[in-house]
């Protein structure tokens, strides 16, 4: 699968911003393409002085329109483009991890790193990652449930800051600034893969053998070419919109929808089908019944961001999302010989003539709401 392009969604982006329509930026800009001397950062120190420039840990901070102009709509995957050290791997055949999928930074496992969120400690995820994925025996920050719309900027330090915050830092602390600006924004982006999987063969013809031996396997001739796969179609809606609140307070609200098409990236199986011997089914046997890459996942996810002043030195703020997500992910292929496919209440006959494919498939409801009052007095 070397030869990998994605489809950019930029292409295909409206944008509405304020009061008038505006096309988006084709250059990606960099992270710390704001003046480095005034970014004040949040992230991983006491001081609220600090600055990029004079901070003694690496500290990456990604701009609203880094974000907007990357080609992606998942969170995960623009931080495993924007940010070094953070790796957002996409296992399959993990049973419910592909359907929730986690990040590392610095090779750590997911629950080393720390997500917040306006300063605030995002929650994990209910689901423990088994089988060969990463990060197994661990569970992590579903971050693909905030919508990059919803995002002003993300903080990043790439440093062990387990004795400030615990012992869910140790790979570092991942900060995530919801907007508060005033003003709209919708677009619709569409991707889709286009690869071309290299001495993966696309098969020619089948001839199934004659012997009676049920362990033969049919005689497959593979094709001179490369398989080339056209698919993960990808639908993005977003929306955000910002209202004032009085003099000085801010209501922002975010919805999205994506829906996601399942990839396959397997190599054609070779094995015998069916039990009878010279079975002519074999021609015609689908031989990337497998599916081995991203599952069909269908999301939405809403977030607001909402403050006041209360006095002069007070503010009353609250932030919270919802999101739900309905996805699958396969797993082995059951063949039709399979005894895992066999009625023993009826002379192990396969209960699914040709075989099949199982789906795990999983409804994931994630739901947050923080809010208090914050400020100063008596110094």
């Amino acid at each position: 699968m070397k030869n990998t392009t994605q489809l950019s969604s930029l292409a295909l982006a409206t944008a509405l911003v304020a009061s008038g329509w505006t096309a988006p930026a084709f250059a990606q800009q960099g992270a710390n393409d704001t003046d480095a001397n005034e970014t004040i950062i949040v992230t991983g120190t006491r001081r609220t002085d600090r600055t990029i420039a004079d901070s003694t840990v690496p500290i990456d901070v990604i701009s609203s329109e880094s974000l907007q102009n990357s080609g992606t709509t998942e969170t995960n995957r623009l931080l495993n483009q924007l940010v070094p050290s953070f790796n957002f791997p996409q296992p399959s055949l993990t049973d419910g991890t592909d359907s929730l999928r986690p990040a590392t930074l610095r090779g750590l496992a997911p629950d080393q790193v720390l997500v917040l969120v306006n300063g605030k400690r995002r929650h994990l995820s209910s689901l423990l990652n088994l089988n060969g994925s990463i990060g197994r025996g661990s569970a992590g920050v579903d971050m693909n449930t905030i919508p990059p719309m919803a995002i002003e900027r993300i903080e990043v330090l790439r440093d062990g800051a387990s004795s400030q915050y615990g012992s869910d830092a140790i790979a570092g602390v991942i900060n995530i600034q919801l907007k508060k600006s005033v003003g709209g924004r919708a677009q619709i982006t569409y991707g889709k893969y286009i690869t071309t999987m290299e001495d993966v063969k696309d098969v020619a013809s089948v001839s199934p053998t004659l012997t009676g031996s049920s362990s033969e396997n049919p005689v497959i001739t593979l094709s001179d070419n490369d398989r080339k796969r056209r698919d993960g179609g990808t639908l993005t809606m977003a929306t955000n919109i910002g209202l004032p609140v009085g003099d000085g307070g801010y209501f922002n609200f975010t919805a999205e929808y994506k829906d996601r098409s399942p990839t396959n990236r397997s190599g054609p199986d070779l094995r015998r089908n069916y039990a009878g011997a010279g079975d002519p089914r074999e021609v015609t046997f689908n031989r990337f019944e497998h599916r081995f890459g991203d599952g069909e996942s269908k999301d939405m996810n809403f977030f607001f961001n909402a403050g006041m002043d209360v006095g002069d030195s007070f503010e009353l703020y609250s932030f919270g999302s919802y999101g739900i997500r309905d996805a699958n992910g396969a797993g082995f292929y059951r063949r039709s010989l399979d005894s895992r496919n066999a009625d023993w209440d009826n002379g192990g006959q396969p209960i699914y003539p040709d075989g099949f494919l199982p789906l795990i498939t999983s409804t994931i409801q994630d739901i947050a709401i923080a809010g208090g009052l914050r400020g100063e007095t008596a110094g």
